[in-house]
């Protein structure tokens, strides 16, 4: 660990200048027991309605960042503005850590109400008493050393937390010391599902609610946290949630890029628990589509990757902070089913461009935002992107078309 985040500083030494700290964001000295020695930061967005409780989402930055540079590559706050919710800054101490990484991989961390986790904890507790904060609502994501950090919350503060995104993190106590966090970056920390959702459970034996809704993003490249970290986690999250490791729904493509593969995992009540994107040609970083359009963002660095998608706005999607942008029409028909119509809502000046599986005849596309085909014989994946009048891209999400 220590040999991984020298190389790291290094690399990031020499892409980056320094990050001072963001005038957008408040910060707060005293917001209870700081058991972990932290620092605490918040965003509030100019425009919020304070008349009524709001969403947060919190943001646990990755080693060697803080939480000016995590909220600058990922476009959180622009996204806040928007949407008019809160976000949460935890931010390590160089005396902690001299790579500024939370301490996922020791005990006195993550057993539950200890150490840094229970700093983070009294952050969000500040927050629900001095701002009017949606209970019901509040998330977590991170990237690496973030993103393991923000497993221990959910497992130790289920309670807490509506859903978390996790960038290249791992199972909740995969790494207990030096060893055993190198062996799990290594991807070599392997277990049962069961035996993974035991070790979550025993940290709340009183809990009887639901744990919450779990989204993993995961490199098939990524040389720092090996990829199988991202089914370890999966194991685990899908096991207390009861369900199996076989994915409900599959989608290849998903967003029409490529090198993106949607695993969704679904309750008896078709209620997604646990998404799994598998992405290829991704390495240690996030997915980011930067551009000043409204559909665009996050800030190309070391620890992020142009892949023409925007996955805070993708990751706020699947939280339901925004209502996803969805095609209309019947995810289920029969071979060679004929006049089957597809639809998304008609903005003024916009046009659309239409895909769909090789084997469809196309009835009706005028580059509208409706389009009819004549389907074929296998399953496929209907997208569309709408351009503006500014040429800015809205992708839609993915409507995935099976035969009967």
């Amino acid at each position: 660990m220590f040999l991984i985040n020298k190389l790291l500083l290094f690399l990031f030494l020499l892409q980056f200048p320094f990050f001072s700290q963001s005038q957008e964001l408040k910060r707060v000295k005293r917001f209870g027991k700081n058991k972990g020695h932290l620092k605490m930061y918040y965003y509030e967005p100019a425009s919020i309605d304070k008349s009524k409780p709001q969403a947060m989402v919190v943001v646990l930055h990755g080693c060697l960042q803080c939480a000016s540079s995590v909220a600058a590559q990922t476009g959180w706050n622009k996204l806040a503005d928007e949407q008019g919710f809160y976000v949460l800054y935890p931010q390590q101490r160089f005396t902690n850590n001299p790579e500024k990484c939370f301490k996922w991989y020791k005990r006195r961390h993550t057993n539950k109400n200890r150490g840094e986790n229970y700093s983070i904890k009294k952050m969000v507790e500040y927050m629900q008493t001095h701002h009017k904060i949606d209970s019901a609502n509040v998330f977590i994501t991170g990237l690496s050393a973030g993103a393991a950090m923000s497993v221990v919350m959910m497992a130790d503060y289920p309670e807490t937390f509506n859903a978390g995104a996790i960038f290249a993190g791992g199972a909740y106590k995969s790494g207990n010391g030096y060893i055993s966090s190198m062996m799990a970056l290594l991807g070599w920390r392997v277990k049962s599902a069961e035996k993974w959702g035991k070790i979550v459970r025993k940290q709340n034996p009183g809990f009887t609610g639901e744990y919450p809704r779990m989204i993993i993003y995961q490199g098939n490249s990524d040389w720092v946290v090996n990829k199988r970290n991202g089914v370890e986690l999966m194991k685990q999250w899908t096991n207390l949630h009861h369900l199996t490791t076989q994915p409900t729904e599959v989608i290849n493509q998903y967003a029409n890029i490529k090198d993106i593969q949607r695993n969704a995992y679904l309750t008896p009540s078709k209620k997604e628990a646990v998404v799994f994107y598998k992405v290829n040609k991704l390495s240690h970083a996030l997915l980011i589509n930067p551009g000043k359009c409204k559909y665009e963002g996050g800030k190309r660095g070391f620890f992020s990757k142009d892949k023409n998608y925007n996955s805070t706005l993708f990751t706020a999607y699947d939280f339901g902070l925004i209502k996803k942008p969805v095609i209309e029409g019947k995810k289920m028909v029969s071979k060679e089913e004929k006049n089957i119509t597809f639809t998304v809502p008609a903005s003024p000046n916009s046009t659309y461009s239409w895909s769909y599986p090789s084997d469809c005849k196309v009835v009706k596309n005028e580059n509208n935002n409706t389009l009819t085909l004549d389907w074929g014989t296998t399953s496929g994946n209907i997208n569309v992107s709408e351009i503006d009048a500014q040429n800015c891209v809205k992708q839609y999400t993915t409507l995935f078309v099976a035969v009967e």
